[in-house]
């Protein structure tokens, strides 16, 4: 005789059976996941040092870069301000020049007006 504890003890042991079908493929894919896992941040844990120097070494040569064209230009600036002042002596010194200048050629002008004049009168004088 079948009792009702049987039909118990039969649909559990059904149950644990195919919760066991189903649960072992699933935490073995776990467990594969887990070592794929695993073997991939080992690789990262390999390439992050080397990768971790070279950004190193290019901030080191960036800051070596930044700091030669600071440099340079500072060095363009010294320039430029150099460049400026010259620039700025030169026109002090052609104004200077042509106000020194400005009057020897009134006076030429003047002198070479007059001149003309003379010519001009002294030969009208002559032929007439």
């Amino acid at each position: 005789m079948v009792t009702s504890l049987d039909i118990f003890l039969l649909f559990t042991s059904a149950a644990v059976v195919i919760l066991t079908a189903v649960l072992v493929p699933t935490l073995l894919q776990v467990k594969r996941a887990y070592k794929e896992a695993a073997k991939a941040i080992d690789r990262l844990e390999q390439e992050l040092v080397p990768m971790s120097r070279k950004i190193t070494a290019g901030a080191a040569e960036v800051e070596i870069l930044a700091a030669t064209c600071s440099a340079k230009l500072e060095e363009t600036d010294t320039a430029i301000r150099t460049v400026r002042q010259a620039g700025e002596t030169l026109l002090l010194t052609s104004h200077a020049l042509k106000e020194s200048v400005r009057p020897i050629i009134s006076s030429v002008g003047g002198l070479n007006a007059g001149l003309r004049t003379f010519g001009r009168v002294f030969w009208r004088n002559k032929r007439g």
